[in-house]
C-alpha cells in the first residue's frame, strides 16, 4: 500500500517517531487529491471526479465551464470529509442540462467550496445546490451561485429539505453569494423541514426575485413532531434588491423578505445587513394553528423595506402564530409601510433598545391585527415621524431625538455625540445565560463600550480584534491600506499565514458589494492588490467611506475602513 499523503505532509513537521507511531495506527485514510480539468486532469467532468471520491479526497476543479448534474454517490467521515473545491474560475453550468445543480442526499461530510453554479433552468424545480435526506455535516462555503431560473414554477439558489426521520445537523452555509435568479415561490437559501443545529453566515443575497433567507416549518416536508428548521443562527449576511415586484407568479404583489422565519423555532438573527426588500425581516407562521417561536432578532441593520423593516405575526387572522419573539438593539430606516409591523397572532414581543428612524407619516410600531397580546416596548430612540408617539404601544423611557445616523441610508453607524451612545439599558440573558443583547455589535465588535450599552445595533467607539471580537487573533494579517484617504489608487498588502482561499472585497457602507479586488487559492506569504475606486462594472465610486473585507481559508476575516476623497 502506498504511503498516505496526508502522512507524508504530517512527517515535515513531526519527529520520526511520532510519524512511525501515527504510521502504523488503524484507521488512517489515505487522502488523495482528484483533479478536474479540461485536460490534463484526471477527469473531464465534475461528476466522474465526485463519482470516484472517497472519504478523505478533494476533487479540486480547475478553471474551466463544465455541464452536467453532480451528484455524491458517498459520504466522508468525522475525520475525513469529502471536499469538492474550485479553482477561480471553475464553472458548473446548467445551459441545455437538468435542473438540478450539486446534489447532496442522505450523505454526510462533505464540503463544496469556491464553486461557481449558474443556468440551472427550466421546468420543475431548479436548484443551484440541494442538500435532502438526512445530510448532516454539511459545509457550503465561499460557493457564487447565479442564474438559476423557472419562468412560472419554482426554483432555489441553495436549499436544504430535511425530509427524514434522522434530522439534519451541523449544517454550515457560509461566504456564499446567490444572484439574479428567478424563484417562482421559492427562496434564494432555504432550510424547511426536519433540520437543527445550523449556521448561516456571512453570505451575499441579492436581487433576487423572492425571499432572500428562509427558515421554514409545517410545510410537511420532515414527519410530525420534527417539522421545523431550528436551533440555528443567521449572522452578518447582507441582504438587498429581494422583491417579487416582477415575479410572474406573484402578479405585482411585493411580499419578499430578506431575512424570514416561517415556522422555525429557537434561531438567532443578528449583525446582517438587510435594504431595499419588500419585507426587511420577518417572524411569522403561514399555517393556521402552528406557531413560530423563540426568535431573537438583534444587531442588525435593516433598511427600506416596502411592507415594513420588521414584521411579525401571520399575515391575516387564519394563519399562524408568533411567540416569545425579541427585538433588540437594531437600528432600522425609513421602511415605506413602517418600522415595526405587528401583524396578527402575536404572543410574548419584546421591543427594545433600538433605533426606528422613520418615514413621516408612517408609524414606528403598528399594531395591524389587533389581537396581539403581552407586547413590551422600552427605551427605544424614535425620529422621523410622530415626536410624540411611538405608535400602537407606549414606551415609558422613549427617547423623541435625532439618532445622528452617519449618513442615513448608506451608513447607519452612530456619530460622535449620538445620543443613542451609551444610553441602552441591560436586558440581562436568555434562556441559555447568554446576554439578550447579544455579546457583539453589528460590526463584531464588544456589544458595551463605555458606561452602558449603546441603543441600536453600533457600539460607539468599541474596536474589534481581527476575526471578530469574540475570535482568537488570526495568523492572517491585513495591513492597512495605503494611503488613507486614498485617489486615486490605495495599496492593500496581506499577509497569508494557512494555505487556502482568500477574497478580498470592498463593500459600501450599507454593505453592498462595490468591488472584488481578489478572490483566489494563496500559500502562505505575503501579497498585494490595489482598488482604484472603481465598481466591478467599471464605475467611479463616489467619494466616502467604504470597508475593506478580507477573508481567509481558516474561517478568519480582517476589515479596514478605507477612505476615498476625490
Amino acid at each position: 500500500m502506498g504511503l498516505p499523503i496526508v502522512v507524508v505532509h504530517f512527517l515535515r513537521r513531526c519527529r520520526l517517531a511520532t510519524f512511525l507511531s501515527v504510521l502504523f495506527l488503524p484507521g488512517i485514510v489515505s487522502a488523495r487529491e482528484i483533479i478536474v480539468a479540461p485536460s490534463g486532469g484526471d477527469f473531464a467532468t465534475i461528476a466522474a471526479g465526485v463519482g470516484a471520491a472517497q472519504a478523505g479526497d478533494t476533487v479540486t476543479v480547475r478553471a474551466g465551464i463544465y455541464n452536467g448534474a453532480v451528484s455524491f454517490g458517498r459520504s466522508g467521515s468525522a475525520a475525513a470529509f469529502i471536499t469538492l473545491r474550485g479553482d477561480p474560475g471553475a464553472i458548473l453550468d446548467g445551459t441545455g442540462g437538468p435542473g438540478q445543480g450539486i446534489t447532496i442526499s442522505s450523505r454526510n461530510y462533505i464540503r463544496v467550496t469556491g464553486m461557481t453554479v449558474r443556468n440551472f433552468m427550466g421546468s420543475g424545480t431548479p436548484m443551484g445546490i440541494s442538500v435532502d435526506g438526512s445530510s448532516s455535516f454539511i459545509e457550503l462555503r465561499n460557493n457564487l451561485i447565479h442564474n438559476i431560473e423557472s419562468p412560472n414554477d419554482n426554483a432555489h439558489g441553495i436549499a436544504f429539505y430535511g425530509t427524514a426521520a434522522t434530522p439534519m445537523t451541523n449544517i454550515v452555509v457560509e461566504g456564499n453569494e446567490i444572484r439574479n435568479c428567478r424563484l417562482g415561490q421559492s427562496e434564494s437559501l432555504v432550510l424547511n423541514g426536519n433540520v437543527t443545529g445550523f449556521t448561516v453566515a456571512k453570505n451575499l443575497v441579492h436581487d433576487n426575485d423572492n425571499i432572500g433567507i428562509d427558515f421554514i416549518g409545517f410545510e410537511s416536508t420532515g414527519p410530525a413532531g420534527q417539522d421545523q428548521a431550528r436551533n440555528g443562527i443567521c449572522v452578518e449576511n447582507v441582504v438587498y434588491n429581494i422583491s417579487s415586484a416582477t415575479n410572474p407568479t406573484y402578479f405585482g404583489d411585493r411580499s419578499a423578505d430578506g431575512i424570514y422565519v416561517d415556522g422555525g423555532r429557537d434561531i438567532v438573527i443578528e449583525r446582517n445587513k438587510v435594504d431595499n426588500c419588500d419585507i426587511g425581516v420577518e417572524v411569522a407562521s403561514e399555517h393556521l394553528g402552528k406557531t413560530t417561536s423563540n426568535i431573537t432578532v438583534r444587531n442588525n441593520f435593516i433598511s427600506r423595506g416596502y411592507q415594513g423593516n420588521v414584521l411579525m405575526g401571520g399575515y391575516d387572522a387564519s394563519r399562524g402564530n408568533a411567540q416569545n419573539v425579541v427585538v433588540v438593539n437594531n437600528t432600522t430606516y425609513q421602511g415605506t409601510g413602517g418600522e415595526i409591523v405587528l401583524q396578527y397572532n402575536c404572543d410574548g414581543i419584546t421591543i427594545k433598545n433600538n433605533i426606528l428612524d422613520a418615514k413621516a407619516g408612517q408609524p414606528y410600531i403598528f399594531n395591524g391585527g389587533g389581537n396581539n397580546t403581552n407586547v413590551t416596548v422600552g427605551n427605544n430612540v424614535y425620529f422621523g415621524a410622530s415626536s410624540t408617539s411611538p405608535g400602537s404601544y407606549p414606551d415609558a423611557s422613549a427617547r423623541f431625538v435625532n439618532p445622528l445616523l452617519v449618513t442615513p441610508l448608506t451608513d447607519l453607524h452612530l456619530q460622535a455625540g449620538s445620543p443613542a451612545i451609551d444610553a441602552g439599558i441591560n436586558l440581562g440573558n436568555d434562556a441559555q445565560g447568554q446576554p439578550l443583547s447579544g455579546v457583539s455589535s453589528i460590526d463584531g465588535t464588544p456589544r458595551v463600550h463605555g458606561s452602558a450599552i449603546d441603543i441600536g445595533a453600533d457600539e460607539f467607539g468599541a474596536v474589534a480584534a481581527v476575526g471578530g471580537s469574540n475570535s482568537p487573533p488570526s495568523p492572517n494579517l491585513m495591513a492597512h491600506a495605503r494611503p488613507n484617504p486614498f485617489n486615486p489608487l490605495t495599496t492593500i498588502v496581506y499577509t497569508v499565514a494557512t494555505e487556502g482561499r482568500v477574497s478580498l472585497r470592498i463593500f459600501d457602507a450599507s454593505g453592498r458589494l462595490v468591488r472584488t479586488l481578489a478572490d483566489v487559492i494563496r500559500r502562505p506569504g505575503q501579497f498585494t492588490a490595489s482598488w482604484d475606486g472603481k465598481t466591478d462594472g467599471g464605475t467611479p465610486s463616489a467619494s466616502g467611506a467604504y470597508f475593506l473585507q478580507a477573508r481567509f481559508a481558516d474561517g478568519t476575516k480582517a476589515q479596514q475602513k478605507v477612505t476615498l476623497a476625490r
